[in-house]
């Protein structure tokens, strides 16, 4: 791509110039009687000469009052309008209901309206006393030169350019004026075509620039009451005889737009593609050359929208299929879905790995040590899923989690499937007990079960071979050493001072009952919960002594055990001591996420039907 300034220059030059239609015939409604449609100007408002100026410093273009005069003189960048201090034709039509407030150019514009006050520069020679900035005699700070200008001649501005990099200064008392070189045929007919296109846009943004994008609206002036109620009383038909626009016109011109805009733009498709899932508002943050190419087809969107809208009306035959670059350039067009695009640039919010747990202690413990070991704090690695116990439906969910979403085929030749999101590992991390978890055969049947799960979904989808090497990677479960995370990780001395520092009673136990008990359910293969619901063994009675009179709270007892895991971590990275599981299991997930980070993914079709 190249910068504005070398386009520029080649569309100056004849140089790789984006094809011009001869055959255009301009018809050119007047400025004025435009800035009288109702609603004109709600959108974008007229600019000011200093606010023209700022907005094209934002697309990287230098402008002053000296070289907008010039401009104005030669004809490449007239102002919209002039507001006379007098009347000068009669006043416009009451244009029906419009919106209040607006800011102060807009109410500028309507005063000067109603009063007949407004007058098109471009149907009348250069005005050589028009003033561009405050004269020297004048001292009061309300002086306001009367200009006028719309947001859309920004277009103009990659013409512009050229002219402008051979501007000169000659002095003239103590003022410098600039000097601007005369644009040739070929500069001179766009400039005026973008003029026209630029006066167009001015009677059809407020009916078509809140509804531009498909998933959003973003109105600017007026309630949504309004704006539908002016929507329902718009007539394109109508518009388009009072413009003298015909539909022709308007697919012509929207195309010369996305043909500049392609030229211009200095992102590449696929993150252009991105950007049109973005809301409107969220495209004012570019700059540069991106932000001049957004101009483009956000011109030739509304166009081509008020093309489609006669053509429903039956003025017009449906819009001619646009080729494929053309097209890809709308912001309206939708190749993929946001997932497909997101993932394209190996980009997605969806996680990589889902990281299950069974309760509190290991949901509060995982991501600590993710810390502990340094991990980026991204949630696309991998999200962190407390199960709660493993009696509720865990195969739909884990099923719901892992099934891959397939998109479009491969092209023949590559059986298989193109991903909509990026496949998505699930690590279930869980006691081993209960009759899921409790042996190997048990383990075994329950990830055939999701398995079996995701294998259906597939179907759904339309996708009947996968190859199951690939889809057998989706799934891993792991059960902790001993019977409970808690038992797996710490001593029971360390788990006894833990629990008393979180609860108040301990059921009125020594320390040495305490640990005791947690010895004994421990060697029970039992999960730590039944020291306090079922309490100690009672020799005298030959059973448990009974429930505490309340629990105690897994997270704070996390809270008090994380600093001997973090020992055990630090430990670890020493060599001292064997990698604590749970920090095997983080790790473990970090590098899958990280692996499967930046990719795009197909899915495959089986052996057996790729040889069909």
């Amino acid at each position: 791509m190249m910068p504005i300034g070398d386009w520029a220059a080649a569309v100056t030059d004849g140089v790789s110039r984006p094809p011009a239609d001869p055959c255009v015939k301009l018809s050119v409604p007047s400025s004025a009687d435009v800035a009288g449609i109702g609603w004109a100007f709600t959108q974008h408002e007229p600019l000011s000469t200093g606010e023209f100026i700022s907005q094209a410093e934002r697309r990287g273009v230098f402008l002053d009052t000296g070289r907008l005069r010039q401009l104005y003189r030669h004809g490449v960048l007239v102002p919209f309008v002039y507001v006379s201090g007098r009347q000068v034709s009669p006043p416009a039509e009451p244009p029906g209901p419009e919106p209040g407030g607006g800011g102060t150019s807009l109410q500028r514009l309507r005063y000067a309206r109603d009063r007949g006050r407004l007058v098109d520069l471009g149907l009348i020679p250069f005005r050589p006393r028009l003033p561009f900035e405050k004269p020297d005699s004048v001292t009061s700070r309300r002086w306001w030169n009367g200009l006028l200008y719309s947001k859309h001649q920004l277009l103009v501005l990659p013409l512009a350019e050229p002219l402008l990099d051979r501007v000169t200064h000659s002095r003239r008392g103590d003022h410098f004026l600039a000097r601007l070189p005369e644009p040739d045929r070929a500069l001179a007919a766009d400039a005026a075509r973008l003029r026209s296109i630029a006066i167009i846009l001015a009677a059809l943004e407020a009916r078509y620039l809140p509804a531009l994008d498909p998933e959003w609206m973003q109105l600017t002036g007026g309630s949504r009451d309004e704006w539908e109620h002016y929507r329902a009383g718009f007539d394109p038909t109508a518009l388009s005889a009072r413009l003298g626009y015909l539909p022709g016109q308007a697919g012509k011109d929207a195309e010369f737009l996305l043909r500049r805009a392609r030229w211009l733009d200095p992102l590449p498709d696929t993150w252009m593609q991105l950007i049109c899932h973005a809301p409107r508002k969220t495209r004012d943050d570019l700059t540069g050359a991106a932000l001049l190419a957004m101009d483009h087809r956000e011109a030739a969107e509304i166009l081509l929208l008020f093309r489609e809208d006669l053509a429903g009306h039956g003025q017009a035959a449906a819009l001619p299929a646009m080729d494929g670059q053309a097209m890809r350039t709308r912001l309206s067009y939708r190749e993929r879905s946001l997932d497909e695009d997101l993932v394209e640039l190996g980009l997605s919010p969806h996680p990589r790995v889902v990281l299950a747990v069974e309760g509190d202690t290991e949901y509060t413990h995982v991501p600590l040590v993710w810390k502990e070991l340094d991990y980026p704090d991204a949630p696309e690695l991998m999200r962190l899923l407390n199960l709660r116990g493993v009696d509720h439906n865990l195969e739909k969910l884990a099923a719901l989690a892992v099934t891959p979403l397939a998109g479009e085929r491969l092209p023949p030749g590559r059986p298989g499937w193109l991903l909509i999101k990026p496949p998505t590992r699930l690590i279930i991390a869980v006691d081993p007990d209960g009759p899921r978890f409790g042996t190997p055969d048990a383990v075994a049947k329950t990830r055939g079960t999701i398995m079996k799960d995701v294998l259906d979904s597939l179907t759904d989808q339309g996708v009947t071979n996968p190859n199951m090497l690939e889809i057998d990677t989706l799934v891993e479960i792991r059960t902790w050493p001993q019977s409970c995370y808690e038992y797996t990780h710490f001593t029971d001395d360390e788990l006894a001072d833990a629990i008393m520092t979180v609860h108040h009673t301990i059921n009125g136990w020594s320390r040495e009952e305490l640990t005791g008990a947690l010895a004994y359910w421990r060697q029970q293969g039992k999960d730590i919960k039944r020291v306090w619901k079922s309490g100690k063994w009672d020799h005298s009675q030959g059973r448990p002594s009974g429930a505490w009179q309340y629990d105690v709270s897994k997270t704070e007892l996390a809270k008090a055990l994380w600093p001997d895991l973090q020992a055990r971590i630090d430990q670890a990275r020493r060599g001292n001591l064997p990698v604590p599981p749970v920090v095997a299991v983080v790790r473990d997930a970090y590098y899958i996420a990280q692996q499967w980070r930046y990719h795009s993914f197909a899915l495959s079709e089986g052996p057996a039907a790729a040889a069909t």
